[in-house]
Order: structure tokens, then C-alpha cells, then sequence
């Protein structure tokens, strides 16, 4: 049931983003009646398919580290791809500097939710242990069951309170995992980048190569009256030229949604985490006066145990 309600709250945030929310690979996903597998492999019916796309996936899961994505958003090596964008260069630097940070910090925040969690369970299993030692060998000496039972009771109430507290942490800390696990949607995004600059590079680059032919051939050609010849060269320039136009197209535009997005999802990262760490904030100050006040409860009756 969470499952369910957790991909009808993704989809619901995925049909109202400004881009992806019109997107032809979404309506495709949405209104698709065969099998999904026909498109995404990775989900595909059968076995052998989704072993194959695992293990594609598998060589981008292995490059996460963080050296690698200091690495990879450099300046050096957004250079050398043909970035001539000096906005996008600095948001590459300073994204992957972030980005970096993200995937040290975030699993330490799950990792910790997580042993809170296990503190909890811990103290509820001693709790019902004691308990039992209570109930098994202390049944009729009341004189020393006292102690064991207030014990029992402090480990049973600190341990319901401590789960509850790894539960409202979880839920702080979703506005966390999800930035984590859009670092690598944002690294490709960057990618994606590169590649548009690459094909950018290479059609100037034959474009170029035509036009430097055609001229040389041009005089050559009209002399000899080998006008077919020559035409064909012309349309080969021309187009080259329209290759080369549409891949600065792409890269431009791919250069404006990156920006778009990463500024889109830094101002919805600040308001999120601001909210998630005053919660967790408020969380642990609750808890821990909690807690506190059920072992001083604890202390009190154990000296009143004492006294008697």
C-alpha cells in the first residue's frame, strides 16, 4: 500500500512538470496497450531481456563515487567537449562539488534513521525479555520483581518512542533521498550536454570540410563545364550546413533545459530541506525531552522501590 502510494504521488509530480509533463516518452508510458516491456526493456516480460538491460545498467551504477563525479563536471573536461557556455561551465563546477557532498551526506542520514530504528527494536526486544524474566522467576517475590518491572516498563515506552521517532525522521529525510537519487538523473542530464556538443563539433566540423571542398573545386569545375559535378558538391555543402545548424539548435536547447532544470530543482532543494531539517529539529528535541522523562519517571520509581 505504501509502494502504491508512493509511485501515485511520483507520477502526479511527473504529469505536472513543466517539461517532462508533456513529453511524448510520458503519453507513450501512459497510454501504451501492449506490454511496457515493448518500450523499456528493463521491464520487459522476459527474463533474458531484463537480465541483458541489467546488466547494461550495471556499468553506470559502477561509476557513483564521488571522484568520479568531481571528475566528470571539471571544467577541464567540459572544455575539452566544446562548452562554450561560461554559465554552464560554472553551474557544472559547482553542481558537481554538490552533487558530491550529496552522495557522502545522504546515506549517513538513512544509515543513522536506520539505527534508530534498530535502537528501537533492541530495546523492545530487552523490554519483553525482562518481562518474561518477571513473570517466569520472580512471580511470587514481589520484593524483587519491582525493580525488573519498572525497568521492563522504561525500555518498553523508550523503545515504542524511538521507533516512532525513526518514523517521523524517515519521513523528514524524503525530501534528502530524493535529491539523492536525482544526482544521477542530473549527471546525465550533463552528459547529455557533452554529447550535444560533440555532434555540434563534428558537423561544423564536415560542414566545413564540404565548404573548403567546394570552393576549392568551384573555379576547377566551371572551367571545365562540369556543372554536375559541381552541383553535387554545392548540395552536399548546403547540406552539411543544415546538419550543423540543427545540432546547434539541440545543443542550445539542451543547454536551456539543463539550466532551467537545475535552477528548478536548486529553488525546490532549499525550500524542501529547510522544511525536512526544522522538522527532524523539532523531532529530536521532542523525543529526547520524551525520553527523558520517562527515565526520570523510571529513576523515581526505582527509589521508591528502594525505600520500600
Amino acid at each position: 500500500m505504501q509502494r502504491a502510494q508512493e509511485l501515485e504521488g511520483y507520477l502526479n509530480a511527473l504529469r505536472l512538470h513543466p517539461l517532462a509533463g508533456h513529453s511524448q516518452s510520458l503519453h507513450l508510458f501512459l497510454t501504451l496497450p501492449d506490454h511496457l516491456g515493448i518500450a523499456w526493456p528493463e521491464v520487459s516480460s522476459s527474463l533474458l531481456t531484463r537480465l541483458t538491460e541489467a546488466g547494461t545498467s550495471t556499468a553506470v551504477k559502477v561509476a557513483e563515487g564521488t571522484s568520479a563525479v568531481i571528475a566528470e563536471l571539471n571544467n577541464e573536461n567540459q572544455i575539452m567537449a566544446g562548452e562554450d557556455n561560461a554559465e554552464i561551465l560554472a553551474l557544472a563546477s559547482s553542481e558537481g562539488l554538490r552533487i558530491s557532498g550529496v552522495l557522502q551526506s545522504v546515506p549517513k542520514i538513512e544509515s543513522t534513521i536506520g539505527l534508530i530504528g534498530d535502537q528501537s527494536q533492541k530495546m523492545n526486544t530487552v523490554a519483553m525479555e525482562l518481562q518474561k524474566l518477571v513473570n517466569t522467576v520472580f512471580t511470587h517475590d514481589k520484593q524483587y520483581s519491582a525493580p525488573f518491572e519498572t525497568l521492563s516498563s522504561g525500555l518498553l515506552r523508550c523503545g515504542r518512542r524511538t521507533n516512532r521517532l525513526a518514523i517521523e525522521l524517515g519521513a523528514a529525510a524524503q525530501s534528502f533521498t530524493l535529491q539523492h537519487k536525482l544526482c544521477r538523473y542530473e549527471r546525465l542530464a550533463f552528459s547529455d550536454r557533452r554529447s550535444a556538443l560533440i555532434r555540434r563539433r563534428d558537423a561544423r566540423k564536415e560542414a566545413d570540410k564540404k565548404a573548403q571542398k567546394l570552393f576549392m573545386n568551384q573555379y576547377s569545375l566551371q572551367s571545365m563545364g562540369n556543372y554536375g559535378k559541381l552541383e553535387g558538391y554545392g548540395r552536399d555543402a548546403t547540406m552539411s550546413d543544415e546538419i550543423a545548424a540543427d545540432a546547434v539548435k539541440e545543443a542550445d536547447h539542451i543547454g536551456h533545459v539543463l539550466q532551467c532544470e537545475v535552477n528548478r530543482v536548486s529553488q525546490l532543494r532549499r525550500r524542501e530541506w529547510s522544511m525536512s531539517i526544522r522538522v527532524m529539529a523539532a523531532n529530536l528535541r521532542e523525543a529526547h525531552a520524551e525520553r527523558a522523562a520517562i527515565w526520570e519517571s523510571c529513576k523515581t520509581a526505582l527509589a521508591a522501590c528502594n525505600t520500600d
